[in-house]
């Protein structure tokens, strides 16, 4: 039986995107941060490792590229992706109402997502409470609080975080385009599908025209980028580092003569996994 390692507890998106990838004949076990999933998978208490990347409204999560960064003589390696709908729900007390709601709980990624919807919808001084997860904001609303009743808190999560306290569900409308893109971490090369993608880490060298300089080679080469995501390396102020996913495999000629001429402009390249595309098997 595989086991899977996702970030978060049970019922969060990561949980339902290992699901939709690895079915329900896995065990799956949660872990508390992206670090520790990682630390699963290199100590192969898990088969498998599930993260989120990024969202297309929200953008990158940053601390799952953080941890790329601490992890780079790490093993593991990208060996698939997940591309998961999101659905928000506004989750209450039976007995409550959107226009009684004083405060909402949710992880920063949902109450970003839905924003706009909560100032639309409830009245203006609701506060908003970051929590680490979506089922843990869910607990809040059973949780004891003398200043506010359990008919004025609401969280955002899945509807199914609603079903085991037999809370209200009210669905938040879809109005954009709401996906969250999630890695696959393992131990070992996947097969090469029909179509691929390649994620790649690499740091500058300190030179003007260093960065375009790195992009030429997929240019020559007809290599076409999918994202570009910068962040600081933490080591020196106003050093970054560069995450570049790009369609093809490594293993391709033409993939390898671009990152071959990548060298001598970076400091420091690291591919992180070539992946069949979702659904371009």
């Amino acid at each position: 039986m595989l086991t899977v390692s996702y970030l978060g507890p049970e019922k969060t998106n990561t949980h339902f995107a290992a699901r939709k990838r690895f079915g329900v004949k896995a065990r799956y076990l949660h872990a508390p941060t992206v670090e520790d999933v990682f630390r699963m998978v290199e100590r192969e208490k898990a088969d498998f490792g599930v993260v989120p990347i990024e969202n297309s409204l929200e953008g990158a999560v940053t601390r799952t590229l953080d941890r790329f960064m601490d992890f780079k003589n790490s093993p593991a390696r990208i060996c698939g992706e997940i591309d998961l709908p999101i659905q928000h729900y506004l989750i209450m007390d039976p007995r409550a109402s959107k226009e009684k709601i004083r405060v909402v709980y949710s992880h920063p990624q949902a109450l970003a997502q839905c924003s706009r919807w909560l100032e639309k919808q409830l009245a203006v001084d609701v506060a908003h409470v970051e929590t680490s997860s979506t089922t843990e904001a869910v607990q809040w609303l059973f949780r004891e609080d003398r200043l506010i009743d359990p008919r004025e808190r609401a969280a955002i999560g899945r509807r199914e975080l609603a079903n085991r306290g037999h809370l209200k569900a009210i669905p938040i409308p879809v109005t954009q385009d709401n996906r969250t893109r999630f890695l696959v971490l393992s131990l070992k090369a996947p097969r090469r599908g029909r179509k691929n993608k390649t994620s790649l880490m690499f740091v500058l060298k300190d030179k003007p025209g260093a960065l375009h300089d790195a992009l030429v080679p997929f240019k020559k080469y007809r290599i076409n980028l999918t994202k570009i995501e910068s962040r600081p390396t933490k080591r020196k102020a106003w050093e970054y580092i560069f995450f570049i996913d790009f369609e093809g495999h490594q293993s391709e000629p033409r993939v390898q003569r671009a990152l071959r001429a990548l060298e001598p402009c970076t400091s420091t390249v690291k591919v992180l996994g070539s992946y069949p595309i979702q659904g371009g098997r």
